[in-house]
């Protein structure tokens, strides 16, 4: 029930990075949006750990390096190239 929410809150946030990033191009400021599917956080601290390794096994959730490195390709482009939006989702996902 929640889902239309939380999928609002996504694309404003998307809209707000890219207005930012059309306002500081100009300055040789890159911007941009990492929208990352479900992800192994202390947002999941509560289920069981079987649950946890079960999501992680089947490709429903992803670990955190997964989208920390998918960060640090954004961030090794070279200066004149911008990563507008990155979606990075687990296999099993269809977001």
């Amino acid at each position: 029930m929640w889902e239309p929410i939380y999928t609002a809150s996504k694309f404003a946030v998307q809209a707000f990075v890219h207005s930012t990033r059309r306002q500081v191009a100009q300055h040789g400021v890159r911007v941009g949006a990492v929208l990352p599917g479900p992800v192994v956080t202390a947002l999941l601290d509560d289920w069981p750990k079987a649950k946890m390794e079960e999501a992680v096994a089947n490709g429903s959730l992803m670990q955190p390096k997964e989208v920390a490195d998918a960060v640090l390709f954004i961030l090794s482009r070279p200066r004149n190239v911008t990563i507008r939006d990155l979606v990075i989702l687990p296999n099993s996902v269809d977001l």
